[in-house]
């Protein structure tokens, strides 16, 4: 794991000084070596973290043997002991790391390579052979890649992090209207290839950037839809079937990202992502230390079921709490690393997590993208009834009731048509059911400006279901989520694994039909019958909690006179963006209200003005 960073320009020679500022930018990324190479056109940078062959043989660049060639990445390529028995056999390797064989990839086939290779990853290739340069992001965006492209000067500067491209003195730290008003209306973050930053833009997943003397080119190279076929779904494959096959990837997956020369551990919750990790802990013999987050507010604890987990799975836990009183300092520093607006303070106990046991395990396993894959929202109930009732599925609503369960803030009615709402409209209820719409809070100019700033999220599916997931997948949950987590870990100098997002297990996830998705009164059923007798069955069969941390007393209690200075300072009253008058009446309810009121607009708008005097205007 590292991080990269680079200027290219075929005019003029870009100054390599600038490079080494950049790899300093990001230093935390990759505390174990730095080194920064030139050629005619480029200069480029690479900070690393030593995770598996930890000698300097590892090191970047990779350079072939003219020179002519030569490559950066940052991730892991997790099939790289399978491509050089499958293609490199006779070629000697100085490293026994996995980054050598992106070099001999590229000199084979050419920049179709990265069909081949299996991993997480942000790629710079330097070709003088040819006079180009390619950027290559990882298919699903684990790994985070951005670019500034000055058309006038034919310069393109890029690097794992935004801070890092701000060392480029040409370049403006200049505000975003529309991408903030895209997060704040809609939700959605990190959701396409803009940044809160003016032209400041990120490589989307699954592409890759084509610059040379011509100019830039952006193609797409992987598209999940393209991976599905929707006719097999009339197929009498057996529920049996599927799972046993998502076992075998998932065992298969987890493997994989348990190659490495450091210690590794696992964030460990109480859920059924959490048990699924424990479970394949045990299934491949890993000994691996997990790791749980806590609250001073039990209710919201999930200490015990981690406990138990690890205890069922013979392996150790460690937890670390977030105290009210640490609360204020641990916003503003994760502010700061997200560096962009999110969504949740639950990001600032990973972040604590993450910094309390960075020295334990530098490499940490984590459960991101099994809702999204698994059919874990409860929500998705929906999407799921509607392609039952198009499937003419014997007793749907029976079905639906039977699962739907007690809501912990909502009636039956109110879970629907909130859930309805999230699916048709995004930003007007959460993934909960729960309704959130309240624009009357922001101005009346910002809102016309943006009226027409409608989401493009694309249902390439004729399951109901499917777009749901997809839309999560692609455009709202995991984009942020995986930014979250990267960012976290990366601050801290672990590198986050994520052996739920192998495109082959989410290619099988994305396969299987619907009415698979939701049995026995269960969600994300899919994920769990495989492990049902290797982990503790209690907590794998336990649906996602709707209310899972203490952000709402956070806002009332711990957080309010912070948020009062905030609202009621002289400098919000001239902010452009939102309505102080409503928003204060909106917080003057919100702290008294005894009933559950959904938090996720009004802390989008305070951590966007928070971001906005920590991170815009510093």
């Amino acid at each position: 794991m590292c991080g990269i960073s680079g200027i290219i320009n075929f005019n003029n020679k870009p100054d390599s000084s600038t490079v080494e500022k950049m790899n300093n930018q990001i230093q935390y990324r990759g505390p174990n070596h730095s080194s920064v190479s030139s050629n005619s056109f480029s200069s480029i940078g690479i900070v690393r973290l030593s995770i598996i062959d930890l000698t300097e043989k590892s090191n970047q660049p990779f350079l072939d043997k003219e020179r002519k060639i030569s490559i950066i990445f940052n991730g892991e390529i997790y099939n790289f002991i399978e491509l050089k028995k499958k293609y490199f056999s006779n070629i000697h390797f100085k490293s026994n790391g996995d980054g050598e064989v992106l070099l001999h990839l590229y000199k084979k086939f050419g920049i179709s390579f990265i069909d081949k290779v299996k991993g997480m990853f942000s790629i710079c290739i330097c070709d003088e052979k040819i006079n180009k340069t390619f950027l290559i992001r990882d298919r699903f965006g684990i790994k985070p890649l951005y670019f500034h492209l000055n058309n006038d000067l034919g310069e393109l500067t890029f690097c794992s992090e935004i801070p890092g491209i701000f060392i480029n003195k040409k370049i403006k730290k200049d505000l975003n209207y529309s991408e903030v008003h895209n997060i704040v209306t809609n939700g959605l973050i990190d959701s396409n290839e803009n940044t809160c930053f003016k032209n400041i833009h990120q490589l989307l997943p699954g592409s890759f950037i084509e610059f040379s003397s011509f100019g830039l080119k952006q193609k797409k190279y992987y598209n999940l839809e393209e991976k599905i076929d929707e006719d097999k779904d009339n197929e009498q494959f057996s529920f049996k079937y599927y799972t046993s096959e998502l076992k075998k990837k998932l065992i298969n997956s987890f493997k994989q990202h348990t190659t490495f020369d450091v210690n590794g551990g696992i964030h460990l919750s109480g859920g059924s992502d959490s048990s699924i990790m424990a479970a394949l802990t045990n299934l491949t013999n890993k000994k691996l230390n997990t790791y749980t987050f806590d609250y001073e507010h039990k209710q919201f604890s999930e200490i015990e079921e981690a406990k138990k987990l690890a205890l069922s799975a013979n392996i150790k836990n460690e937890s670390s709490i977030m105290l009210d009183s640490e609360l204020e300092k641990n916003l503003f520093k994760v502010i700061e690393t997200q560096y962009e607006p999110f969504s949740s303070l639950r990001i600032l106990c990973q972040n604590h997590l993450y910094e309390k046991f960075k020295n334990d395990s530098k490499v940490i396993l984590d459960g991101s993208g099994g809702d999204e894959i698994g059919a874990g929202y409860r929500y998705y109930l929906i999407p799921w009834y509607l392609d039952m009732l198009n499937e003419s599925n014997a007793n749907p609503s029976r079905r639906l009731f039977s699962i739907l369960g007690k809501h912990e803030s909502l009636n039956k009615s109110e879970f629907i048509l909130g859930s309805l709402a999230y699916y048709f409209k995004k930003g007007t209820a959460t993934q909960d059911g729960s309704m959130t719409e309240t624009l009357n809070i922001l101005n009346k100019d910002f809102i016309n400006k943006f009226k027409d700033n409608k989401p493009n999220l694309t249902r390439p599916f004729k399951s109901h279901l499917r777009n749901a997931q997809y839309e999560d997948f692609t455009y709202v949950k995991l984009p942020r989520s995986l930014r979250y987590t990267d960012r976290n870990s990366m601050r801290n100098s672990v590198e986050a694994r994520l052996p739920l997002l192998d495109h082959e297990v989410v290619e099988w996830c994305y396969q299987i039909p619907s009415r698979f998705k939701f049995l026995y009164s269960q969600d994300r059923i899919i994920l769990k019958e495989p492990f049902k007798n290797n982990i503790n069955k209690k907590i794998l069969f336990k649906n996602k909690r709707t209310i899972a941390d203490p952000q709402t007393y956070w806002l009332k209690k711990t957080l309010r006179p912070l948020i009062e200075d905030t609202i009621n300072s002289s400098s919000f009253l001239s902010n452009d963006l939102f309505n102080q008058k409503k928003l204060i009446n909106y917080y003057n309810n919100f702290k008294n209200e005894k009933a559950h009121i959904n938090s996720s607009f009004f802390i989008k708008i305070l951590l966007t003005e928070w971001w906005r005097k920590k991170v815009l205007n510093s």
